[in-house]
């Protein structure tokens, strides 16, 4: 979020309750749910490793994503490429 305030010229504080009123969400979790959804698409249409999709999504650790891909998914990234892919 520090990124996108230093381009926009907000601070943090203002961003991200402008953000909020503005989309009904906060920040973090729409990033969390664009970067899932990205995921979701790259695992049905892409032979890429879960590592490669972890890295492309811009997540530094796999265990972290998987973790968090769980949660919103309700299924581990390789079970879901079994079921959707």
């Amino acid at each position: 979020m520090e990124e996108v305030c230093d381009h926009v010229g907000f601070s943090v504080a203002y961003f991200s309750a402008l953000f909020k009123k503005e989309t009904g969400e906060g920040f973090a979790k729409y990033l969390m749910r664009v970067r899932m959804d990205e995921a979701k698409t790259l695992l049905r249409e892409t032979g890429l490793s879960v590592t490669e999709i972890c890295e492309r999504v811009g997540y530094n650790d796999r265990k972290h994503f998987t973790q968090t891909f769980h949660k919103i998914a309700g299924v581990n990234p390789a079970e879901y490429r079994k079921l959707y892919g």
